[in-house]
């Protein structure tokens, strides 16, 4: 930036190495690698002709269920990588308190770096049949507008709802509320989806299989054959409600019942309004 004539920068240690201002730093550069080392991302300011006048250090809150988020993928079997642009010692310091091993890290990564990093663990489609040989796929958490071409390459990108607009617009899911947790409860109900999926595809084609037999046997008649394709539609149709959330119908039974209370307390005592009521859930 131009401030007043000057030519002002601020960034990381790799942009003023590039400047060739970060071998100039002197006594200071012990203390910044100290807070690189307690896990903290350290910034510069410098001023061209002047060197580095400046340096700060900022730390990344963990959010509370991460560390029991990641556990929960890796106990079922999912491979969790942290991708960051921050230093070295940052990361690992993160990874260690989410309970990542440090292999699972890649620290100092550009956008692109992250674009091509994805990109590489994408499978390429299949040539035979994708049910025989199942395909791992790739999924991207991020917030930034950094983590943004890395969300739309990946086969299932995931955006944070307080995060930049950019990523939400590449992702193919949004967390609104930032609640980690979701991420367990999506991917354990596409496996339900999946399963359900296949689950149905082999009791219609189990039932046309049978209705076909009993035609060429000749004991299959008109009103059997749309009774059995009547009754496998309702079968598979059932199949698929088991999907829906359980929570939600007791989430209902509860407000009929709260509303039901507010209700009696106010016509109890003889309350009564004439302006309009307003209900607002919070969930």
């Amino acid at each position: 930036a131009d401030v007043d004539g000057e030519q002002i920068y601020v960034g990381n240690k790799r942009l003023f190495q590039r400047l060739g201002m970060y071998e100039s730093l002197g006594a200071v550069k012990n203390q910044t690698e100290a807070w690189s080392g307690a896990g903290g991302t350290v910034g510069f300011i410098g001023i061209e002709d002047k060197g580095i006048v400046g340096t700060f250090c900022v730390t990344d809150a963990i959010r509370p269920e991460a560390k029991d988020i990641v556990k929960s993928l890796l106990d079922g079997g999912i491979e969790v990588i942290m991708l960051t642009g921050d230093g070295e010692g940052a990361a690992q310091s993160v990874a260690k308190q989410i309970g990542l091993p440090s292999s699972a890290v890649h620290s100092q990564l550009l956008p692109e770096d992250k674009l091509h990093f994805v990109g590489s663990l994408i499978q390429p489609p299949a040539k035979r049949c994708t049910s025989c040989t199942p395909k791992s796929l790739v999924m991207m958490v991020g917030d930034g507008i950094n983590d943004a071409p890395a969300l739309a390459v990946a086969d299932v990108g995931v955006a944070m709802g307080e995060g930049a607009a950019l990523a939400m617009e590449m992702s193919d899911i949004t967390l609104m509320d930032c609640n980690l947790s979701k991420l367990v409860y999506t991917i354990k109900m596409g496996t339900r989806v999946v399963v359900t999926i296949q689950e149905n595809i082999f009791l219609s084609l189990l039932a046309k299989l049978m209705v076909i037999g009993l035609t060429l046997a000749g004991k299959m008649t008109l009103l059997s054959a749309i009774a059995a394709d009547v009754g496998i539609m309702l079968i598979v149709t059932l199949n698929g409600i088991k999907l829906l959330p359980k929570t939600g119908l007791r989430r209902d039974k509860k407000r009929r019942v709260d509303l039901h209370q507010s209700y009696n307390q106010v016509h109890g005592q003889g309350q009564y309004s004439s302006g309009n009521a307003q209900v607002t859930e919070i969930v």
